[in-house]
């Protein structure tokens, strides 16, 4: 399959408090580098909407090897891997020189334009992205299991129009957020609140990140996250935590499932925090 490669160089602005590409920053990357990766093989904004069509992110799954920080210069590589009636895999390797700092993979759905419903990748698409391949289908992984039991914290957030996408949904960087936020609430709730890790000298940082979309959310809508630990004993050096996000009617929009490690901050401000 044809690879397409962008360049980007981190900025300031897209950095955490320890000084690291933020995972909502790291994703709007992933996103760019397919957005450009089909332009490039004729497939832009304009084509999508003459056909009718566009994609939507049905799941990811990100995870972060070295940290990269402001002014730090990445490549992105990626490919499609894949294709089903409606899905196909796109993979992803983001390098600073010849280290890998990220790997990830987007398993995107392939919509009509107005309903919103899955429809049947065009030929000419598949061969456009595929550059010309017929690769053989891959086997996705399960669905996330839903965790037992009550939450130990739930945090709740009302959606609002910087929120959205060019779709006026959500965007997928942004729920990254919303999980960061309450995992962070979830620490707390276990004595390990924000303020307390710095003062310990670093911060869990989210290493890797599993998540799938059941539905879209818009402007305006409450949202319940719910949030399980898996083992308090781990804390702070590591965290796994499993979350979903649903809407106040309890119907679900996404359910996630990370793994969190400890980064030192860094000796010189505005450095890249260390492992």
């Amino acid at each position: 399959m044809a690879e397409y490669t962008i360049d980007h160089r981190v900025s300031h602005a897209d950095v955490d408090f320890l000084g690291e590409l933020k995972v909502s920053a790291l994703l709007g990357l992933l996103e760019q580098a397919a957005v450009e990766a089909s332009t490039a093989a004729g497939f832009d904004a304009a084509r999508y909407t003459r056909d009718g069509g566009l994609w939507i992110i049905r799941r990811t799954h990100l995870q972060r090897r070295v940290p990269v920080g402001g002014t730090d210069r990445v490549e992105v590589d990626t490919h499609v891997t894949d294709f089903r009636r409606a899905r196909s895999l796109r993979r992803y390797v983001v390098r600073r020189d010849a280290t890998v700092v990220a790997d990830a993979t987007t398993d995107w759905v392939y919509c009509d334009l107005h309903s919103g419903r899955p429809i049947r990748i065009p030929e000419a698409l598949r061969r456009a992205l595929g550059n010309g391949a017929s690769p053989p289908m891959l086997p996705r992984p399960p669905a996330l299991p839903l965790a037992d039991g009550p939450p130990d914290v739930t945090h709740e957030i009302t959606t609002q129009p910087s929120h959205l996408d060019h779709v006026a949904h959500v965007n997928n960087a942004v729920y990254a957020n919303f999980l960061e936020d309450a995992a962070f609430a979830l620490f707390a709730q276990h004595r390990w609140p924000l303020e307390r890790m710095l003062q310990d000298g670093g911060a869990l940082r989210l290493n890797v990140l599993d998540y799938e979309y059941l539905s879209d959310a818009v402007a305006g809508e409450r949202l319940v996250i719910r949030n399980w630990l898996a083992d308090a004993a781990t804390l702070p050096r590591t965290a796994t935590v499993s979350q979903t996000i649903a809407r106040a009617d309890g119907s679900l929009v996404l359910r996630a499932r990370s793994a969190w490690v400890w980064r030192r901050k860094p000796h010189v401000v505005g450095g890249v925090p260390l492992d």
